[in-house]
Formats: structure tokens, sequence, C-alpha cells
């Protein structure tokens, strides 16, 4: 029998603030980066949210991680294309990317992105965008339920992304009472964002609300394990994301993690060269 999983703590995220592209711009740390040992492989998560549709941001680069980007609500168009509500854009940076190019947002936009920092092995390899379309996904129906899988397997189905971390990713929409079980290894670290509702998880008494992120226990065995989640009385929706940790120590500088000072040295000094690639031109490798 797998051992079962059960939220071992629960962080309330804090209430949005200002952003860095405007009076329009607000957002939220759901996982600060303040505390790699206890999110390991994910470095940090932001809620961004914008009120009024135009132009955001700037081009920027990446290297040393993969970013993470599920579309909420609204959409958002660049070079690359366009990201629709349930769509997911996973970016591996490796060795180095510049991506976010002539950006157009709707109103009422909001997006979850998370950082997945790379195994040492593979942090200098050449990068690659995958967009992810919520209606290419494969689908869980059961009773209640609804499991829509961006990122590894969930009972029998497999998402065709490529990951340079083993991550599982589903976004698990629940009727009042319905019950879903996710099947991940034990060595895994993971946690469920709440979006609507509430659940419980394992015999875990206290329930996750929306506005939370609940971490799963660490077991000390090894082997496969279960995560069991169960809404509440107003049904619920929840993103589930689990991975490997990479247990590396790291060394990072604005859009860059490397494994050392001279390592970061070499990422500013690629980009400033202009070896970067741009984003739009890799979509689909």
């Amino acid at each position: 029998m797998p051992m079962s999983r059960r939220i071992g703590r629960i962080v309330t995220v804090p209430p949005v603030g200002p952003g860095f592209g405007g009076p329009a711009h607000t957002a939220a740390a759901v996982i600060p980066p303040v505390d790699f040992k206890a999110t390991d492989p994910f470095f940090v998560m932001m809620d961004d949210r914008i009120s009024t549709a135009g132009a955001f941001g700037e081009a920027h680069p990446h290297a040393g991680l993969e970013t993470v980007t599920f579309m909420l609500h609204g959409s958002m168009e660049d070079l690359e294309g366009k990201l629709e509500e349930g769509d997911v854009e996973w970016m591996t940076a490796g060795s180095g990317i510049v991506h976010a190019e002539e950006v157009v947002v709707s109103d009422g936009m909001r997006l979850l992105q998370l950082w997945v920092v790379l195994p040492e092995a593979q942090r200098r390899i050449a990068p690659r965008v995958q967009r992810l379309a919520r209606d290419a996904m494969p689908v869980r129906r059961e009773p209640g339920v609804e499991a829509r899988i961006y990122s590894g397997r969930s009972r029998g189905l497999k998402a065709p992304t490529l990951n340079a971390v083993p991550v599982t990713l589903v976004d698990i929409r629940l009727l009042p009472g319905a019950i879903f079980d996710q099947e991940l290894q034990s060595s895994y670290n993971g946690f469920l964002v709440a979006l609507e509702g509430a659940v419980t998880a394992g015999d875990s008494p206290t329930p996750l609300a929306a506005g939370q992120v609940g971490w799963l226990d660490r077991p000390a065995q090894v082997g496969e394990s279960v995560l069991t989640v169960r809404a509440g009385a107003e049904g619920a929706r929840v993103l589930l994301y689990a991975g490997e940790p990479q247990n590396i120590s790291l060394a990072v500088r604005g859009p860059f993690i490397a494994g050392s000072e001279a390592e970061l040295a070499e990422c500013f000094a690629a980009y400033r060269r202009g070896d970067f690639p741009r984003a739009s031109t890799l979509r689909g490798r």
C-alpha cells in the first residue's frame, strides 16, 4: 500500500500590493524566495494581476531555471503567441533566454508564475519553450471530479510536457464532498494552491481555504505515496504542484539562478554579449 500524504503546514498568501508594471499591476508572493530548503525544487511563485488592458513589462532574460506560467484569467499575448485562460507556458531557460517580447494583456488578467530550479547537470542545457493549451491536456473525469494534467501522470494519464525536473502539475476541480487521489513519489516536495472553496488533504483536520497554500509533509520512507483531497460543502478548485527536490546550494541574482557567484558572472556576461536566444524563435522546441 502506498503511504498517505497530508498537509504539513498552511501558509496564507499576503494581500496583493503594487507590482513592477505601473498602477494597473498588483502582485503577491505565493511562495516568497526566502527558504529554498523548505520549498526545493520550487524557488518562488508570484500571483500577478492586471486591471487594465494594454502593453505590459518589457523583454528580459532568465537562466538556470524553468518558469511555469499558469493563466488563471484573461489573456496575455507576445511574440511567442497567446496564452488564454487555462493555458500554461513551460519555459526552460537553461543556459539563457530572453522572453516577454512586446507583451499585451487583457483586462482582468491574472496569472501564477513559478520558478523551478534546474538540476546542476542540466542548468546549462539549451533553452526551450512549451505552450500547453488547456484543451490539449489530458483530463481525469470521475464522479464530482475534473482534473486536468499539465505535467506528470495521474491515474494512468500522462501529460506531453518535457521536464528537466520531474514535476507533477494538476488543476483539480471538485464538486461538494468529492474526493480525488493523486499518486506521488514519496520524495516529492509539493504544495496545493487553493483558488476556490476549501479542501482537506490526507488526515489533516484543518481545511485549506482559498487564498492559502498547503505544503505536503515529507515522509522519511522511500516509495510510492498518495495524496487524497476532499472538497468541502461548497466544492473547490486547487492546483497541485509536486516535484523532486534538487538538494543543491544556489547563487541567485535578479533573473538568474546558478551554483556559484562565478557562474552568475558568466550568465551576466553571456547576456551582455547577446548570446541568449529570443523565446519567440524557440516555441515548440
